[in-house]
């Protein structure tokens, strides 16, 4: 009976182990996302040279390319030369002009020549002319000339230019108008037209000039 027990019971397998090669074969492995981490580099990169791009072009907007306008002083006169007489009425007037163009735009200011007129009452007494030019950038230019008053027209107007020899006051008055243009990177340019008027004051006690001037600037 024990020999036929032993030879019923059942015959118990052995525990095969897992194959972990061919689990690694049939298990596909992920791939890491370097795409995403690149795109990302990638953006942040565009963003900050847009960036870049956009404050560049506003300096230049707001700084280079700005319209400036040329200031033109023309309110220092000088008094090279002074004779008058009230019995005859005699008058003889030399002057030094000197006029400054300030430019403020960050390119040349190209001018053309032009004259400084001078009036007494309303009638031409004299006129100096100035030569073509250029006014360097962010810069200021100082031009000086010699005017001979011309005093026939003065003279033959007794009534009006005795009591002023009197009062010792000589009022004149100068118109000066002036055209150019500031050229940016030789594309850009910057039109102007400049109007400078003075009331000037001679003193003939005292010999010296003042002077009252504006200036009228157009840009296109």
């Amino acid at each position: 009976m024990q020999e036929n027990d032993k030879a019923e019971a059942p015959v118990q397998e052995e525990a095969v182990p897992p194959n972990t090669d061919q689990e690694q074969l049939i298990t596909p492995k992920r791939k890491p996302k370097t795409h995403c981490k690149c795109f990302k580099i990638f953006s942040c990169i565009l963003l900050i040279i847009i960036i870049l791009l956009i404050a560049v072009f506003l300096f230049f907007a707001l700084h280079i390319f700005k319209k400036r306008p040329i200031h033109v002083d023309a309110s220092n006169a000088t008094l090279k030369n002074l004779s008058y007489s009230i019995t005859p009425i005699m008058l003889n007037v030399i002057m030094g002009v000197n006029i400054s163009i300030e430019n403020p735009n960050y390119a040349g200011f190209k001018y053309e020549s032009t004259n400084m007129t001078f009036f007494y009452h309303g009638n031409e007494t004299g006129m100096s002319p100035w030569p073509a030019g250029v006014v360097k950038l962010r810069s200021t230019k100082k031009l000086h000339n010699t005017l001979y008053i011309n005093a026939t027209n003065m003279i033959n107007s007794p009534l009006i230019l005795l009591p002023e020899l009197i009062r010792g006051r000589l009022p004149l008055s100068s118109r000066t108008y002036m055209v150019g243009k500031v050229t940016l990177f030789n594309y850009i340019k910057i039109h102007t037209t400049v109007l400078a008027t003075c009331n000037i004051t001679v003193n003939l006690i005292n010999r010296n000039t003042s002077a009252v001037c504006k200036s009228d600037v157009k840009i296109f």
